[in-house]
């Protein structure tokens, strides 16, 4: 696993997800749980675009928090 690959992209994966919309809190989060997951898969399926892959699953990781958010505020309603 290279760590210092991570701490690179790190900032540019951050940024994607403020330039589509998250809001910086709920970004670092996602990014957070994406470099988790990256920690987890990468050592026995690393991708070829390690940005894009970070990428994704951190929005991903975004819209399913969004979601869950939502989803609590209509229950607690």
């Amino acid at each position: 696993m290279d760590e210092a690959l991570l701490r690179d992209l790190t900032p540019g994966v951050l940024a994607v997800l403020v330039r589509r919309g998250a809001d910086f809190a709920a970004a670092e989060d996602a990014v957070q749980d994406a470099l988790v997951e990256a920690l987890r898969v990468w050592p026995t399926d690393p991708p070829h675009d390690s940005k894009g892959w970070l990428v994704t699953v951190a929005w991903r990781k975004f819209l399913d928090a969004t979601r869950a958010d939502t989803a609590r505020r209509r229950r607690e309603d």
